[in-house]
């Protein structure tokens, strides 16, 4: 849409403008649409509204900012970005998608065909994504090219350490899924998740109904990522020391040794922890926090990498016990497995019924241990802007305004939260977290903690994205 008006000379109405382009991303708040439609009517410009700030991209809002404003606009958008790498990257996608340069109205050379079909091949870039040249975002709006073929032909070597180090993880991780997905059949977003919850270092708990594959899915999980497993059956005559280890008379050598429990492995099964006793449960809120088991004073380490994945019946089953908050809180994400869909469990039964029943012992290591290692060591790296961390901690500020019955969310939950999406995005293959990535992983993370369902979550949150 153009627009025509008064010369750019409010300046400070013009930062309001620039600042909301580079936080635009999803649906921008309304009160940040208001600041900047003031700042236009303050230049004898029609507003925008609403509806123009629910974009993604660059290329979706540049188009609307009219000619009269976008060179005095264009050194603005600089100014307010200053030296946050991301911001100043958005500022030079606007840039190039008005034809301008870095505070030059001059073009810069039209990109080559390699770099087109690179770009085309992408797609529209995510407002976080690095812009390498300028022009290439105009190119991508202005012509399309349709092969991968072509693109797995021409495209440059990748040079970034870190991209390059993504685009490897990412690999693996599909490898691992599609592994598990040949024994878990019908849950691949489950599946997913769970790999997702890991490599952020986060402990898992899959509640569902008996027999819907809860054990099935951990055992098969532990087995395609060939890391050290162990098992421990919770009941309710199970003691603290069997699952962490006791210290035991050796008559052999004449003193006390430390027995290690199933806890001192990679990853460990806690099958049906609710049947265990409220006494037997606290035994591994240590070990799932700190990764040591303290027995008679004498601190144990576990191995790395440690986690739980956990299996619980739900609570209304006769025999369980609830579990505490304190341990509910040290588990990244809750997940359902639910029941196939008929497709799915015709399929269980042709695979199952064979002649040669496949089992999660059967299935062999699909990636080393010191590639998962990898994994949980990139996670921090994936980059978490400003706005993104922001908007974390303003939804679950928003949450414990209204949560209910003293069931709320840590600051351990809202850490786990951006791991999660950090996770997410670098199975994506992406090198930063968007606000996608936060809402598709907050049903998992807060859902156990607030004591609600999914949709709630997504309810709740969609009721504060609205306030906001």
């Amino acid at each position: 849409m153009e627009r025509e008006g008064a010369p750019f000379d409010a300046r400070e109405s013009g930062r309001v403008v620039a600042g909301v382009l580079l936080a635009a991303g999803g649906s921008v708040p309304p009160a940040l649409v208001e600041h900047a439609s003031q700042g236009l009517v303050r230049l004898s410009l029609a507003p925008l509204t609403e509806h123009d700030f629910v974009v993604s991209t660059p290329e979706e809002l540049a188009p609307l900012i009219p000619h009269p404003l976008r060179h005095a606009l264009a050194d603005l958008l600089l100014d307010v970005a200053g030296d946050e790498p991301l911001r100043r990257r958005i500022a030079l996608a606007y840039l190039g998608l008005w034809g301008l340069g870095a505070g030059s109205a001059t073009p810069r050379t039209p990109p080559t065909v390699t770099e087109r079909i690179a770009r085309a091949v992408i797609g529209p870039l995510p407002r976080h994504q690095a812009v390498d040249d300028i022009n290439e975002e105009r190119a991508v709006v202005q012509e399309a090219y349709r092969s991968r073929d072509d693109f797995a032909r021409h495209a440059p070597p990748v040079t970034d350490p870190l991209r390059a180090r993504v685009a490897r993880v990412r690999a693996e991780m599909s490898e691992v899924i599609a592994a598990v997905d040949r024994v878990v059949i019908g849950k691949h977003d489950v599946v997913s998740r769970v790999i997702t919850a890991m490599a952020a270092r986060g402990h898992v708990l899959v509640v569902d109904a008996p027999g819907v594959g809860k054990t099935l899915l951990c055992k098969t999980i532990a087995a395609a990522l060939g890391l050290r497993f162990g098992r421990v059956q919770l009941t309710p005559d199970l003691m603290p020391m069997d699952v962490t280890g006791a210290t035991i008379y050796d008559a052999h050598a004449g003193k006390f040794v430390f027995r290690p429990g199933p806890v001192f492995t990679n990853i460990l099964l806690a099958d049906e922890i609710n049947r265990a006793t409220p006494k037997t449960q606290s035994a591994l809120l240590e070990v799932m926090e700190e990764r040591t088991v303290t027995v008679d004073g004498t601190t144990h380490r576990t191995a790395d990498p440690f986690q739980v994945l956990a299996t619980m019946n739900p609570q209304d089953h006769d025999g369980t016990f609830a579990l505490p908050a304190a341990q509910i809180d040290r588990f990244m994400v809750m997940l359902e497995l639910g029941y196939p869909s008929p497709h799915d469990e015709v399929r269980v039964l042709d695979t199952h019924l064979a002649a040669s029943d496949p089992s999660a012992g059967a299935i062999a290591a699909v990636v080393a241990p010191d590639a998962f290692v990898e994994w949980q060591r990139t996670v921090p790296l994936i980059h978490a802007s400003p706005e993104v961390k922001h908007a974390a901690v303003a939804y679950v500020d928003g949450l414990r305004r209204g949560a209910t019955h003293g069931h709320t969310v840590s600051p351990r939950a809202t850490l786990a939260w951006m791991r999660a999406a950090q996770a997410r995005a670098l199975l994506a293959g992406r090198e930063f977290v968007t606000i996608e990535d936060l809402l598709d992983m907050a049903p998992d993370v807060l859902r156990h903690r607030l004591w609600i369902s999914a949709p709630e979550v997504r309810d709740r949150l969609r009721a504060l994205t609205a306030v906001r």
